[in-house]
């Protein structure tokens, strides 16, 4: 029986090994061989356990007969990703407050374990965390896909999300990512 409900401190393990797995073999095109190497199971279980206990965003899980095989993280877009200039033409330039629309969701992490991806579940995960965003009232969500990681980039685009044209980069074991954002507007 497959399962999607919201993550609880109780299965953090899980979804750091789901991370694990799934980044190692993922972004082996994209990542040295040496960074993934030493990426362990636990790793994520303090990010997740900070990000849980003090609300920082939700988190979801998938089960498949009471085993996580997928995750997703997703909430409020983070400070310095969300904002886009919507008027420039302010009363009073010192006064920015109503320069920024900043009511963007963020969907930060999505995984599933390597031999479940072609089983919908990155889909209805996705799926999950756009209908509690938008019943949060957010207007929209967005994420941020490694540029030329074509598979994961056609995946959001079949689900509804848009390229924004902007990129930024990350360093990830001395190599430079550049990553490219998405966009999906909810109806």
């Amino acid at each position: 029986m497959r399962t999607i409900r919201l993550a609880t401190l109780d299965d953090v393990a899980a979804m750091s090994y789901v991370h694990s797995i799934t980044w190692k073999t993922a972004y082996k095109e994209f990542i040295s061989k040496e960074y993934l190497d030493n990426i362990t199971d636990e790793g994520w279980i303090p990010i997740f356990k900070r990000a849980l206990l003090k609300n920082l965003q939700e988190a979801a899980v998938i089960e498949l007969d009471g085993v996580v095989t997928g995750c997703i993280t997703f909430g409020k877009g983070r400070v310095g990703q969300t904002c886009t200039m919507t008027n420039l033409n302010t009363a009073d330039s010192a006064d920015t407050s109503n320069c920024y629309k900043c009511n963007s969701g963020e969907i930060i992490s999505l995984y599933v374990l390597p031999e479940y991806w072609h089983s919908k579940q990155g889909y209805e995960l996705t799926k999950y965390a756009v209908e509690r965003l938008k019943q949060q009232g957010f207007e929209d969500c967005y994420l941020w896909v490694i540029k030329d990681n074509e598979r994961a980039k056609g995946f959001y685009r079949k689900f509804g999300f848009k390229s924004t044209n902007t990129f930024t980069s990350v360093n990830l074991g001395g190599r430079d990512i550049i990553e490219e954002k998405y966009n999906y507007i909810f109806i």
